[in-house]
C-alpha cells in the first residue's frame, strides 16, 4: 500500500458488519462531539501500519474485535488546514461489547438500508457502495518476501543458511505483529532457506501454529521445478480456501512473481508492479463462495 503523497494525517478504520454474509448488519457509531453518525476510525499512532490501526481503533470506539477483510476505497478530505486520509477495510465482527467511552456514546448495528438513511456524511457513500458490492466471505493469502538478510559478499557458508540481519529480524517480528493483529491464525508455509525461516517463525510462534517447510520454494530449487512449487502452492491455496483458514507463503525475490500470478488464478496476463523489497508483503484476498480474487493489497515492512 502506498501512502497518498498529499496526506498530513492518517487514520483508520473498517465497516465492521456480522450475521448473513448476503445480508449483514454493519455497526455505525454516533460520537457526541460532532454529533453525527458514521464508521469507526481513528488515527495512527507513530509508526503504525494502517491495518493495526484500523482494529486497535474499531476496538477502542466499539468494543468490538474484528478480523480484517479486504480493502475499501479510502476517503481523503481536509482537515482544518490540513490533509486527512482514512483508510477503509471490511471488518468481520468476532466478539465484544460496546461502552460509552470520551469518542463515542451509541452504536447502531443496522441493514445496509437503514446505515445508509442513518449516515450524515454523503462522502460516506461510496465506502458503503463499495462494501454492499463486495465478496466479504474471504480468506487472505499472504505472500511475503524475506526479510533483509546478511549480503551475499559478506556470507562464505552455504547460501541456504544466509540469517538475517538485526534489521531483518526487527522487520520480522513487525509483520508478526501486524499479521497477528489483524487475522485469525494462518497457516504458515516457507522456504527452506535460513532466512525465511527466520521472517515467518516470530509470527509461527505468536499464535502457536506449526511453520512448515516446502523446500522447492527455495530459490535455486523453485527454478530447478517451478512447475513442482506452483503445483504445491495451488494445492495449498485450495486447502486453504477449503477450510476457510489463510495462509503465509515465504519466499525469494526470483519466487513471488510466479506464486503471485498463481495466488491471483491467473487473473491477470502480467505483473506490473516494481519487485517486493526485503520483508514486503502482499495479501490476496480470495472469495471463498466464488473462488475469485476480491482485493489485492501490497504493504511495506
Amino acid at each position: 500500500m502506498n501512502e497518498p503523497s498529499s496526506a498530513d494525517i492518517y487514520a483508520a478504520g473498517a465497516i465492521i458488519w456480522r450475521g448473513d454474509p448476503d445480508n449483514p448488519d454493519i455497526a455505525l457509531i454516533h460520537r457526541q462531539r460532532y454529533d453525527d453518525w458514521t464508521f469507526p476510525k481513528g488515527k495512527l499512532e507513530e509508526n503504525e501500519h494502517p491495518l493495526v490501526a484500523a482494529v486497535r481503533e474499531v476496538y477502542e470506539e466499539t468494543g468490538a474485535r474484528i478480523a480484517l477483510g479486504a480493502p475499501l476505497p479510502g476517503r481523503d478530505y481536509a482537515e482544518g488546514q490540513l490533509r486527512k486520509h482514512v483508510y477503509y477495510w471490511a471488518g468481520k465482527y468476532l466478539d465484544g461489547d460496546f461502552t460509552i467511552n470520551d469518542e463515542v456514546d451509541q452504536v447502531r448495528w443496522v441493514d445496509l438500508t437503514t446505515a445508509r438513511q442513518l449516515m450524515t456524511y454523503p462522502a460516506d457513500y461510496p465506502v458503503l457502495d463499495a462494501f454492499e458490492k463486495q465478496e466479504r466471505k474471504t480468506v487472505p493469502i499472504v505472500l511475503i518476501r524475506h526479510a533483509k538478510a546478511k549480503s551475499r559478499s559478506q556470507w562464505s557458508d552455504d547460501d541456504h543458511l544466509r540469517p538475517l540481519t538485526a534489521r531483518g529480524g526487527t522487520q520480522a517480528e513487525r509483520f508478526a505483529h501486524e499479521i497477528s493483529s489483524i487475522y485469525e491464525p494462518l497457516t504458515v508455509i516457507s522456504s527452506g532457506w535460513l532466512r525465511c525461516m527466520q521472517t515467518v517463525s516470530p509470527y509461527a510462534g505468536l499464535v502457536n501454529q506449526p511453520l512448515a517447510e516446502l523446500d522447492v520454494l527455495g530459490e535455486t530449487e523453485f527454478d530447478d521445478e517451478p512447475a513442482l512449487a506452483l503445483e504445491a502452492f495451488r494445492q495449498l491455496i485450495n486447502n486453504a480456501s477449503a477450510n476457510r483458514q489463510g495462509l503465509i507463503a515465504c519466499s525469494h525475490g526470483n519466487v513471488m512473481p510466479a506464486l503471485l500470478l498463481e495466488a491471483l488464478n491467473h487473473q491477470v496476463a502480467a505483473m506490473d508492479h516494481e519487485p517486493l523489497s526485503k520483508g514486503e508483503f502482499l495479501i490476496v484476498h480470495l472469495g471463498t463462495l466464488s473462488g475469485q480474487v476480491v482485493a489485492l493489497e501490497r504493504h511495506l515492512p
